[in-house]
């Protein structure tokens, strides 16, 4: 019996990569590469190659159920866990955990983020394999991390207890949440810490046991979430989850490090949440400017990212070091290499112009 599955974590709103990603059509759901096809569908496209489609879940907020319907017609709907409201990764995925684990106790489970870009697809399912098959006979949490090729400070740092023959694991020895730029820069010189791809594999039944801290509000009422159809598991949901805080996965496994390894990968992986990213693989020209699938006329101009909406061209002249993004009714022209400084702007527009500018 194949008890492998996938769940495809696609509820966020994506304000790093704001005006282009929007509270109604967030970044999952976009082609930010010109690849065409958006970042969820490739997700999918990237699992459905080895895994059993009917073994493949998607977390989303209420808001996208239609949007995920649209771009994964393929996709059962009772496979789209639909979120009231966000908070954050760690209840996402124990409301996951539980609906998978009550179907299939073996039940072993792929977490990925919908917004990965991913080069060397046959290495990235490999790599799956193997933790997969670790999980199946280890009741232990295991992350993927890639090795930093620059001192990035908007990922995560994971700390090897040692050092694993290429793709082994390693226990973690600790994990630093988007350092600043001189512990980023220290963290990748010593070679003893890996970028966290928030891609998780995990038998069910352990991550069952920490349920109580995923989603404690839910806990004492466990027990009606048994043999529940479609709609009186929406109905549930909806009655308990929102009492619950806010709360990241690296919460609550990763900054504790208890029975948690991380497998060092080569699959060549970037994280499409932030402007820095899609300018690291987008296309550049001699200048290192990227226009992403925006035709451009640039004059003096240095190490830009220009993504504008489709039909609009840019001309520009004496720019550097500049994010140049446009969709509907925002324009935003702003400096590069702070990730938070768009979110905070995205939250300043929403205050002082109205909710229909995030």
């Amino acid at each position: 019996m194949d008890n492998n599955y996938c769940v495809i974590l696609a509820g966020g709103a994506g304000r790093r990569l704001w005006p282009v990603s929007r509270e109604e059509m967030p970044k999952q759901f976009l082609d930010l590469t010109g690849m065409g096809e958006t970042m969820l569908q490739a997700t999918y496209r990237r699992f459905v190659k080895f895994m059993d489609p009917m073994h493949i879940y998607v977390s989303t907020n209420v808001k996208y159920i239609d949007i995920v319907e649209r771009q994964l017609p393929e996709l059962p709907r009772r496979h789209i866990l639909a979120e009231p409201v966000r908070l954050g990764t760690a209840p996402a995925v124990a409301w996951a955990n539980s609906h998978i684990a009550y179907k299939d106790p073996d039940a072993c489970i792929v977490f990925t983020p919908a917004d990965q870009y991913i080069t060397r697809t046959d290495e990235f399912e490999k790599n799956i394999r193997r933790s997969l098959e670790f999980v199946s006979t280890h009741d232990m949490i295991v992350v993927m991390g890639v090795k930093p090729v620059v001192p990035a400070t908007e990922y995560g740092y994971i700390q090897m207890a040692e050092q694993p023959a290429e793709g082994g694991l390693s226990p973690v020895k600790s994990f630093t949440e988007k350092p600043d730029a001189s512990f980023a820069r220290m963290f990748m010189e010593s070679g003893e810490f890996l970028w966290n791809t928030g891609l998780y594999i995990w038998n069910a039944r352990t991550v069952q046991g920490y349920v109580a801290e995923l989603i404690p509000n839910i806990l004492p009422h466990l027990g009606e979430f048994v043999n529940l159809s479609r709609e009186e598991e929406q109905a549930f949901v909806q009655k308990y989850y929102p009492s619950n805080l806010y709360l990241s996965i690296e919460q609550v496994f990763l900054e504790r490090t208890q029975n948690v390894y991380v497998e060092s990968c080569t699959f060549g992986w970037a994280d499409m949440g932030t402007w820095e990213s899609l300018h690291g693989i987008s296309p550049k020209d001699n200048d290192g400017n990227a226009a992403v699938a925006t035709r451009t006329i640039l004059h003096d101009c240095k190490d830009n990212i220009i993504k504008l909406a489709d039909g609009r061209a840019a001309i520009i002249e004496g720019l550097e070091n500049c994010i140049v993004a446009e969709q509907g009714n925002v324009l935003v022209i702003c400096r590069r290499g702070d990730a938070t400084r768009v979110k905070l702007l995205s939250g300043e527009a929403e205050m002082k112009l109205g909710e229909q500018y995030n």
